[in-house]
């Protein structure tokens, strides 16, 4: 029963990605989710309690893979001027970012795109918002480390940056660009905001 349990759950959660991307969250309907998985609709209620809940299941993954990203930007790996010369650590952030687009080039769409109306609808804002935070921490944490380098950096300067970020994978998973395609857009960003950075904290 609990494996019957657990095929009605996924067969839901894969319709509901489905439609999601297909149609929007406005657009999707507890109603249609339920037609499409062949479960009644007061059965569907028995799985998740409505649609922001389903909407969430299905961008589970990717907001865990947001999270990661955000919990190891200030690690001791990278509290170094290893990463703006080291060739062998860019091509670690290269391999890690094209890696995240690549697996979730369709939820990244969905989640940046498609979610008006849900409790997501302000993630970007969210994110940028976090991400800044963190900015300015590890700017505190290489200066600290650093003292030499520049730090009089603008608190604007960094949100513009966090957002900005977020706005190059929204154009990258909204065009058809392949596979190669975004490893060498990546390995091109990666390089111009290095030398950017590089010359910002005048290292």
């Amino acid at each position: 029963m609990q494996i019957q349990k657990a095929n009605i759950r996924k067969i839901i959660l894969d319709v509901s990605r489905v439609e999601f991307l297909e149609k929007g969250y406005k657009n999707t309907s507890m109603r249609t989710i339920a037609k499409k998985s062949g479960v009644g609709l007061s059965n569907t209620y028995n799985y998740f309690k409505n649609k922001d809940e389903i909407l969430k299941e299905v961008l589970k993954h990717l907001l865990q893979a947001f999270d990661i990203l955000i919990d190891e930007h200030n690690s001791p790996e990278y509290i170094s001027l290893d990463i703006f010369i080291s060739k062998e650590y860019m091509q670690k952030q290269i391999n890690i970012f094209v890696e995240f687009i690549l697996k979730y080039r369709e939820e990244l769409k969905l989640l940046l795109f498609k979610v008006h109306g849900s409790s997501l609808d302000n993630f970007n804002e969210e994110y940028t918002n976090r991400h800044t935070k963190i900015g300015l921490e590890y700017i505190d944490k290489m200066k600290e480390k650093y003292p030499q380098i520049n730090t009089n950096i603008s608190d604007f300067f960094i949100h513009t940056i966090s957002s900005w970020w977020l706005s190059i994978i929204g154009e990258i998973v909204s065009h058809d660009l392949s596979d190669e395609k975004i490893k060498q857009f990546i390995s091109e960003y990666m390089v111009y905001a290095t030398a950017g950075w590089k010359k910002i904290l005048k290292i």
